[in-house]
Parts: C-alpha cells; structure tokens; sequence
C-alpha cells in the first residue's frame, strides 16, 4: 500500500498565535459563488458561521453568482452584509456597458472596506477581483480550482498579482507550483469536519456481509464505476460484500446498468441524495473512494469522523486525509483511461492532470485495478482486529488535526497576518 511520506499536515505556521493577535478586529470580504451547495460553498457556510462567534471578526459578503442557494441563508444572517456582484435591488446589471458592473464592483468595496477579501476557489475569474480589491487585500484559497481545465491564461494572471496563497492540501500547493509555477508562499490549511467526530470506535461483525460506503455526486471524476466492480471481484472471491451508494447525478442510470451486467445489482443500494450523512455512515463498515481526482478528500474526513475506516486511491490529497496502514489503506492507481473506459467508465470532463504524491509531480489521471481496491478491502474484512485499530486511530486523527475550530482560527490568523503584513510566513 502507499504510504505518504508524512502523515502530519503541517500548516506552514510560524506558531500559534497569541490570543492578543487572535482577537484583534479584521474586517473580511467573502467572494464566493452561492448558487450551490457542494463541498465548498458548505465549507463557506460552515466557516461564516462559525467565525461570526468569534470576538473581533466582521464579515461581509459578495455572491460572485446570479442566484443563492437556500441552504445559505443561516449563514447570510451571520454577515454584517452581502450583495450580489452582478445584481443591483434585484436588477441583473448587464455586462455593457462595462462601466456599470466595475462601477457598482468599487462601489461594494468601498462600503464593505475589507482587510482582508478571501476569494474562494474559482481561480480563473479572479483577476477582476484582484484588480478592484487590490492585490494588497486580496488573499485567494485554493481548493480545488487549480486542477480545472481552461482559462489557463486567466488563472496565470491572476496568480502573477497574488503576494500568497492559502490552500486546503498540500496537493493544492504542488498544483498551483507543479502546473502554474506560482513562486508565492503558500499557507496549506486543511479542511475541518463539520461533524463532531464519534466516541466509539468500530467493530467488525462476522455474521453478516462487510459493509461498503461510496459517498459524492455520480460523476465520472469520483470513481464510482470502480466501486461495482471491486464489488464484483470481492463476490468472484467469496468475500461477502454489499455496497451502498450516497449521491446522484448524471452517471446514476449507467452505474445501475452496470451493476446488473456485473450481475451485483441485488448487492447494490443507490440511496440518493442522503442528508442524514451520519446515519449512512453508520450504516457501512469501510468508505471506498477510488476518485480520479481529490484536491482535498472532505468524504474521507467525514467517514473517519464516524470511526469508519477508508479504502481509497493514492492521488492529490487523498493520502493528506487517510494515513495509509493506519486510519485506512490508500491504493496507488496504475492503469490509464483507456481501462477506465474499458471498466465502463466516462472519462468526459476529467482533468487534464493530477498530483502524484509518491513522485511530486503533476500527471495525466489513472485509475486504481478493482483487483487492487478488492485486496485492500478483503485484506481488512479477514482481519477484525486491524480493522477496530483503524477506526480508533480514524478518530484519533480527526480529532487531533482536523477540527472544524483548529480550522477556523488557522484561517482568521492567516487573514490578520496577510492584513497586516501582506504575506505569509511558511517557514
């Protein structure tokens, strides 16, 4: 199995911040798009929320899209103020003139007054922002837009005026070096589970099937496809083994298709959308999470949160997440796309390349053997008591380096600091 060469996420943090610097008052702008709910509009609201409680912090907001979604509003409340960057009281401001969206773009500005403007992912669109904000105040967190395909020349000018960068991965930080030869500082800053994280520790029972979870939207870039057929291999070998399935999307009616040709549909369970995510959690024995790409791997997170141990692939960020032979087992992939599309899978939208942690280097995507997955699942299904030791150290882990609180303050500390500086020490 992969091992990462450090299992310890390090911030680039200088120290702790004394509690004085803590809470001195910082005024912050979030510009970030609202239109939907995936993994990093929650994390906005989660963040907002939370840093709304903390002493000194005022927050405001520009929605970079042309709706909200409604999950957003506790967060919305939370805020000294928002305002759509392209609305005026309701009224789609057109993109000609020109004049009339910069216009009403500095007029934001000069009300919200930031120190700091956190400009959420979207990396390609961000140099207006910047050229507005000024670069001094304007501090972007990369969290997975690095990998998108496109803009390419938009995105280098964007980061040609950034003075440093925060990043949710180390994974992150090498895309933005490896792919955009960005030479700034970059603050990595994990992800915090949103979840509190579980007293008990899992236990492997031996008088009913193991118990797989995959959990995301049903895309070609999660993998799915790679989930049925471990769940083939795993019953060829006579290794009992369901599979439960949280999320929907386009890839939905093709994955049953392909359960019923692997002949495991009866195995398999499409749940849908799931809001009860800890309920599903507690549901399943292992999380199996063969993604192509992963900048940071919030699922994972999650799962060992619940105690549930992981079996996922060796790529970006992944192996950040999940110590490989101690909270899960990370499986290097090794075939290319033209096996992917061999096994039944879409390689439509796939990025056009990834991190490889075991080499540093940037690379075209490949895809983990199901032969391989099945041996990582099979090797912890016949062995109970490595398994309870996984999940114990699963939530050790969680609770020592990724809360949601740790997570908070590491950002208000890098936003005061840039505020003040104009950098960050990564040293």
């Amino acid at each position: 199995m992969f091992r990462p060469a450090c299992h310890v996420i390090s911030t680039g943090s200088p120290g702790r911040p004394d509690e004085r610097a803590m809470n001195r008052p910082i005024r912050i702008a979030h510009y970030v798009s609202l239109s939907g709910f995936g993994g990093v509009e929650q994390q906005f609201s989660a963040f907002a929320v939370r840093a709304a409680r903390r002493a000194g912090v005022s927050q405001t907001a520009v929605a970079c899209s042309r709706e909200i979604h409604p999950h957003h509003a506790e967060a919305l409340s939370q805020l000294d103020d928002w305002a759509f960057e392209k609305k005026w009281r309701g009224w789609t401001i057109p993109k000609r003139p020109r004049a009339w969206r910069r216009r009403w773009a500095r007029h934001l500005v000069g009300t919200q007054q930031p120190d700091v403007a956190l400009l959420w992912n979207r990396l390609g669109q961000q140099a207006r922002a910047i050229e507005l904000i000024g670069a001094r105040r304007a501090l972007y967190w990369e969290h997975g837009s690095a990998w998108l395909f496109g803009e390419d020349e938009a995105k280098r000018a964007a980061l040609a005026r950034m003075p440093a960068v925060i990043a949710n991965s180390v994974a992150a930080r090498r895309m933005l070096q490896l792919r955009w030869d960005y030479d700034g500082p970059v603050r990595v800053i994990p992800n915090g589970v949103r979840a509190p994280v579980a007293n008990t520790s899992r236990t492997l029972l031996s008088d009913r099937p193991i118990r797989l979870g995959v959990a995301g939207r049903l895309i070609p870039i999660k993998g799915v496809v790679l989930a049925l057929h471990t769940l083939a291999r795993l019953t060829e070998q006579g290794v009992s083994a369901t599979l439960s399935i949280a999320g929907d999307g386009p890839l939905r009616a093709r994955l049953a298709a392909q359960a019923e040709q692997l002949g495991v549909q009866t195995r398999v369970h499409f749940a849908g959308v799931v809001d009860d995510m800890p309920g599903f959690f507690a549901g399943i024995d292992l999380l199996i999470h063969p993604a192509l790409r992963e900048p940071f791997g919030m699922v994972a997170a999650e799962a060992q949160a619940a105690g549930v141990p992981v079996v996922c692939s060796a790529v970006d960020g992944l192996p950040e997440v999940v110590a490989d032979d101690v909270s899960g087992l990370c499986v290097p992939p090794v075939s290319d796309l033209t096996r992917h599309r061999a096994l039944g899978g879409d390689n439509d939208g796939l990025p056009p390349v990834v991190y490889q942690p075991t080499t540093d280097r940037v690379a075209a995507p490949l895809i983990c053997e199901p032969a391989d997955l099945a041996g990582a699942v099979a090797a912890l299904a016949g062995d109970p008591t490595r398994y309870h030791a996984m999940s114990e150290a699963a939530l050790a882990r969680m609770r020592a380096g990724f809360g949601f609180e740790t997570h908070v303050e590491g950002v208000l500390a890098a936003a005061r600091e840039y505020a003040e500086t104009g950098t960050l020490n990564v040293s």
